[in-house]
Protein backbone atom coordinates (compact mmCIF):
# COMPACT_ATOMS: atom_id res chain seq x y z
CA UNK A 1 0.00 0.00 0.00
CA UNK A 2 2.86 2.29 0.97
CA UNK A 3 3.77 2.24 -3.02
CA UNK A 4 0.62 2.86 -3.76
CA UNK A 5 -0.27 6.75 -3.01
CA UNK A 6 3.23 7.71 -4.94
CA UNK A 7 2.26 5.41 -7.89
CA UNK A 8 -1.15 7.65 -8.16
CA UNK A 9 0.74 10.76 -8.17
CA UNK A 10 2.83 9.74 -10.65
CA UNK A 11 -0.38 8.70 -12.92
CA UNK A 12 -2.15 12.40 -12.33
CA UNK A 13 1.11 14.40 -12.75
CA UNK A 14 1.43 12.33 -16.15
CA UNK A 15 -2.17 12.62 -17.04
CA UNK A 16 -1.85 16.25 -16.24
CA UNK A 17 1.01 16.74 -17.96
CA UNK A 18 -0.55 15.17 -21.58
CA UNK A 19 -3.56 17.03 -20.73
CA UNK A 20 -1.63 20.46 -20.90
CA UNK A 21 0.13 19.32 -23.95
CA UNK A 22 -2.84 19.21 -25.52
CA UNK A 23 -4.21 22.12 -24.53
CA UNK A 24 -1.09 24.04 -25.72
CA UNK A 25 -1.41 22.50 -29.31
CA UNK A 26 -4.77 23.28 -29.67
CA UNK A 27 -4.07 26.88 -28.90
CA UNK A 28 -1.39 27.31 -31.21
CA UNK A 29 -3.13 25.28 -33.95
CA UNK A 30 -6.24 27.78 -32.91
CA UNK A 31 -3.93 30.54 -34.13
CA UNK A 32 -2.49 29.11 -36.99
CA UNK A 33 -6.42 28.41 -37.93
CA UNK A 34 -6.69 32.32 -37.83
CA UNK A 35 -3.50 33.22 -39.56
CA UNK A 36 -4.18 34.48 -43.68
CA UNK A 37 -0.74 33.66 -44.58
CA UNK A 38 -0.82 29.96 -42.54
CA UNK A 39 -1.21 26.75 -44.88
CA UNK A 40 -3.93 26.14 -41.80
CA UNK A 41 -5.99 28.76 -42.68
CA UNK A 42 -5.98 28.48 -46.83
CA UNK A 43 -7.10 25.27 -45.84
CA UNK A 44 -10.26 26.20 -43.67
CA UNK A 45 -10.92 28.48 -46.37
CA UNK A 46 -11.04 25.72 -48.84
CA UNK A 47 -12.83 23.75 -47.16
CA UNK A 48 -15.63 25.90 -46.59
CA UNK A 49 -15.81 26.76 -50.10
CA UNK A 50 -16.07 23.07 -51.01
CA UNK A 51 -18.67 23.19 -48.75
CA UNK A 52 -20.69 26.13 -50.37
CA UNK A 53 -20.12 24.34 -53.76
CA UNK A 54 -22.11 21.18 -52.15
CA UNK A 55 -24.82 23.50 -51.58
CA UNK A 56 -26.64 26.07 -54.05
CA UNK A 57 -23.82 27.99 -54.83
CA UNK A 58 -23.44 26.86 -57.96
CA UNK A 59 -27.22 27.52 -58.57
CA UNK A 60 -27.49 30.97 -57.13
CA UNK A 61 -30.00 33.43 -58.69
CA UNK A 62 -27.88 36.59 -60.69
CA UNK A 63 -27.29 39.32 -57.93
CA UNK A 64 -28.25 42.82 -59.87
CA UNK A 65 -29.31 46.17 -58.30
CA UNK A 66 -32.82 45.13 -56.74
CA UNK A 67 -31.79 42.34 -54.95
CA UNK A 68 -30.17 43.68 -52.36
CA UNK A 69 -34.01 44.90 -51.44
CA UNK A 70 -35.07 41.61 -52.23
CA UNK A 71 -32.69 39.52 -49.54
CA UNK A 72 -35.20 38.22 -47.04
CA UNK A 73 -34.46 36.00 -43.06
CA UNK A 74 -35.63 32.72 -44.90
CA UNK A 75 -32.77 29.62 -45.02
CA UNK A 76 -33.16 26.56 -46.69
CA UNK A 77 -30.47 23.62 -46.75
CA UNK A 78 -29.54 24.67 -42.96
CA UNK A 79 -26.72 22.34 -41.28
CA UNK A 80 -26.00 23.07 -37.32
CA UNK A 81 -23.35 21.74 -35.32
CA UNK A 82 -24.01 18.23 -34.15
CA UNK A 83 -22.30 14.66 -32.84
CA UNK A 84 -20.78 14.20 -35.77
CA UNK A 85 -20.41 17.71 -36.62
CA UNK A 86 -19.14 19.70 -33.73
CA UNK A 87 -18.06 22.95 -34.93
CA UNK A 88 -19.37 23.67 -38.66
CA UNK A 89 -22.91 26.25 -39.96
CA UNK A 90 -24.13 26.35 -43.10
CA UNK A 91 -27.03 27.20 -44.95
CA UNK A 92 -28.69 29.48 -48.20
CA UNK A 93 -30.72 32.51 -47.75
CA UNK A 94 -33.03 33.10 -49.97
CA UNK A 95 -34.60 36.06 -51.66
CA UNK A 96 -38.69 36.84 -50.90
CA UNK A 97 -39.60 35.21 -54.00
CA UNK A 98 -37.91 31.84 -52.19
CA UNK A 99 -34.94 32.07 -54.67
CA UNK A 100 -31.49 30.93 -53.62
CA UNK A 101 -29.43 34.06 -53.30
CA UNK A 102 -26.96 34.02 -50.97
CA UNK A 103 -24.54 31.30 -49.34
CA UNK A 104 -22.56 30.71 -46.07
CA UNK A 105 -20.52 28.49 -44.53
CA UNK A 106 -18.57 28.68 -41.49
CA UNK A 107 -16.36 27.38 -38.74
CA UNK A 108 -16.47 28.30 -35.20
CA UNK A 109 -14.26 27.30 -32.01
CA UNK A 110 -14.63 29.61 -28.65
CA UNK A 111 -14.70 32.76 -29.28
CA UNK A 112 -12.69 32.74 -32.70
CA UNK A 113 -14.49 31.67 -36.42
CA UNK A 114 -14.07 31.89 -40.08
CA UNK A 115 -17.21 32.38 -42.58
CA UNK A 116 -17.25 32.35 -45.85
CA UNK A 117 -20.46 33.88 -48.15
CA UNK A 118 -21.22 34.69 -51.66
CA UNK A 119 -23.53 35.74 -54.32
CA UNK A 120 -23.63 35.14 -57.80
CA UNK A 121 -20.88 37.58 -58.16
CA UNK A 122 -19.12 38.49 -54.52
CA UNK A 123 -17.71 36.03 -51.99
CA UNK A 124 -16.82 37.32 -48.36
CA UNK A 125 -14.63 36.08 -46.27
CA UNK A 126 -14.85 37.14 -41.97
CA UNK A 127 -12.52 36.59 -39.56
CA UNK A 128 -13.82 36.66 -36.19
CA UNK A 129 -11.71 36.69 -33.20
CA UNK A 130 -13.13 38.15 -29.77
CA UNK A 131 -14.97 40.86 -30.80
CA UNK A 132 -13.60 42.14 -33.55
CA UNK A 133 -14.26 40.59 -37.28
CA UNK A 134 -11.63 41.44 -40.33
CA UNK A 135 -13.83 41.32 -43.77
CA UNK A 136 -12.52 40.32 -47.47
CA UNK A 137 -14.66 41.07 -50.31
CA UNK A 138 -13.72 38.85 -53.40
CA UNK A 139 -10.29 38.04 -51.62
CA UNK A 140 -9.28 41.95 -51.02
CA UNK A 141 -9.23 43.64 -47.87
CA UNK A 142 -12.56 45.57 -46.91
CA UNK A 143 -12.72 46.55 -43.46
CA UNK A 144 -12.64 45.72 -39.51
CA UNK A 145 -15.38 45.24 -37.95
CA UNK A 146 -15.52 45.96 -34.05
CA UNK A 147 -17.98 47.47 -31.64
CA UNK A 148 -21.01 48.56 -33.78
CA UNK A 149 -18.40 50.17 -36.05
CA UNK A 150 -17.09 49.07 -39.33
CA UNK A 151 -13.81 50.27 -40.67
CA UNK A 152 -12.15 50.79 -44.19
CA UNK A 153 -8.83 48.68 -44.36
CA UNK A 154 -5.82 49.55 -45.04
CA UNK A 155 -3.92 53.07 -43.57
CA UNK A 156 -6.83 55.48 -43.96
CA UNK A 157 -9.08 53.79 -41.72
CA UNK A 158 -12.21 55.68 -42.80
CA UNK A 159 -15.63 54.74 -41.38
CA UNK A 160 -17.70 52.45 -43.91
CA UNK A 161 -20.63 51.89 -41.26
CA UNK A 162 -21.76 52.31 -38.05
CA UNK A 163 -24.53 50.03 -36.29
CA UNK A 164 -27.20 52.89 -34.74
CA UNK A 165 -29.47 51.69 -31.61
CA UNK A 166 -29.21 48.89 -30.08
CA UNK A 167 -28.28 45.22 -31.61
CA UNK A 168 -30.88 43.53 -30.09
CA UNK A 169 -33.91 46.30 -31.46
CA UNK A 170 -36.61 44.45 -34.20
CA UNK A 171 -35.09 46.95 -36.94
CA UNK A 172 -31.34 47.60 -36.38
CA UNK A 173 -30.25 51.40 -37.91
CA UNK A 174 -27.31 51.36 -40.13
CA UNK A 175 -25.23 54.99 -40.63
CA UNK A 176 -23.35 54.87 -44.01
CA UNK A 177 -21.59 57.89 -44.68
CA UNK A 178 -22.99 61.01 -43.23
CA UNK A 179 -26.76 59.72 -42.78
CA UNK A 180 -28.68 56.86 -41.87
CA UNK A 181 -28.83 54.72 -45.25
CA UNK A 182 -30.67 51.51 -44.08
CA UNK A 183 -32.04 49.34 -41.14
CA UNK A 184 -30.93 45.56 -40.71
CA UNK A 185 -33.79 43.32 -39.63
CA UNK A 186 -33.25 41.16 -36.52
CA UNK A 187 -32.85 37.31 -37.16
CA UNK A 188 -34.48 36.81 -34.20
CA UNK A 189 -37.66 37.95 -35.03
CA UNK A 190 -38.32 35.81 -38.07
CA UNK A 191 -40.98 33.87 -36.51
CA UNK A 192 -43.07 37.08 -35.93
CA UNK A 193 -42.06 38.68 -39.10
CA UNK A 194 -44.37 37.21 -41.41
CA UNK A 195 -44.09 34.62 -44.34
CA UNK A 196 -41.15 36.71 -46.28
CA UNK A 197 -39.29 39.14 -43.99
CA UNK A 198 -37.11 41.41 -46.00
CA UNK A 199 -33.40 41.06 -44.38
CA UNK A 200 -32.62 44.53 -44.87
CA UNK A 201 -34.81 48.23 -45.65
CA UNK A 202 -33.10 50.55 -47.77
CA UNK A 203 -33.89 54.10 -46.78
CA UNK A 204 -32.05 56.10 -50.12
CA UNK A 205 -29.91 55.17 -53.28
CA UNK A 206 -26.41 53.27 -51.81
CA UNK A 207 -23.17 53.16 -53.98
CA UNK A 208 -21.00 50.30 -54.70
CA UNK A 209 -19.15 50.57 -51.55
CA UNK A 210 -22.33 51.41 -49.27
CA UNK A 211 -23.76 48.33 -50.43
CA UNK A 212 -20.86 45.98 -49.72
CA UNK A 213 -20.62 47.59 -46.08
CA UNK A 214 -24.21 47.09 -45.91
CA UNK A 215 -24.58 43.60 -47.10
CA UNK A 216 -20.93 42.32 -45.06
CA UNK A 217 -23.06 43.61 -41.69
CA UNK A 218 -26.29 42.16 -42.74
CA UNK A 219 -24.75 38.75 -42.76
CA UNK A 220 -23.06 39.08 -39.92
CA UNK A 221 -26.25 39.72 -38.35
CA UNK A 222 -28.04 37.12 -39.88
CA UNK A 223 -26.00 34.42 -39.50
CA UNK A 224 -25.26 35.17 -35.83
CA UNK A 225 -23.26 32.16 -34.94
CA UNK A 226 -24.67 30.42 -31.82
Amino acid sequence: MRFLLPFLMIVVMAGSFIVGMFYLIARVLGQLNLDPESQAWKNIVERLRTRLQSQAAGALVPWDGEMLSLLSLNRTMVRKPGFFNSSTYEGVFTSIYQEPVLAYAAQKKGDTSVLIARTSDREFTFRTRGKETEIWVSGQPFGVFTDGVLISAGRDGRLLAKIEGDSNEKQIPVLLGSNTGAAISNPDYTASAGPNPRALTLLRALSEEEEQALLALAILQMTRLT
